[in-house]
């Protein structure tokens, strides 16, 4: 069995090509000018020549990870719009057609008049019943079954 020989920067690497694209392009902006300040003349030589390559490199490398995560968005959505959907992290979790009128959805409590909770009665002889139960409880014993 061999061993397959990793990097440390692997698994960061894998991480930002499954991020958004715009999370990669923004990266490659910091790094450019993080890089681009610790090599300013005070700084020696050395962390000179590496902030000059570094200044190119990781910035370049930030983009081509970003295009690959818009190619592989690009290329999810194109085979699965509802999977697409699910894995977009700027999609809304939950659009519905009409919003249910709270009014109608949820009685009144019989002694209060407020909101009630749908609760499932879990002990006794009507363990597994639905119920409505005030919000209120337990200072108002407000109770009525479910439809």
């Amino acid at each position: 069995m061999t061993q397959q020989d990793t990097s440390p920067a692997a698994p960061s690497l894998g991480l930002l090509a499954r991020m958004p694209w715009w999370v990669g392009v923004a990266l490659a902006l910091a790094a450019f000018v993080a890089l681009h300040e610790a090599g300013e003349p005070p700084a020696s030589h050395g962390t000179q020549l590496l902030a000059s390559v570094g200044q190119v490199l990781v910035p370049l490398l930030c983009l081509l990870l970003a295009a690959l995560s818009a190619w592989r968005q690009r290329r999810l959505a194109a085979s699965s719009p509802l999977q697409a959907t699910a894995l977009d992290s700027t999609a809304p979790l939950h659009t519905p057609a009409q919003p249910p009128d709270f009014e109608d959805t949820v009685p009144p409590c019989p002694l209060c008049h407020g909101a009630m909770v749908r609760r499932v009665h879990r002990l006794g002889p009507q363990a597994g019943q639905v119920f409505w139960r005030c919000l209120n409880h337990p200072v108002c014993t407000g109770q009525r079954e479910a439809e």
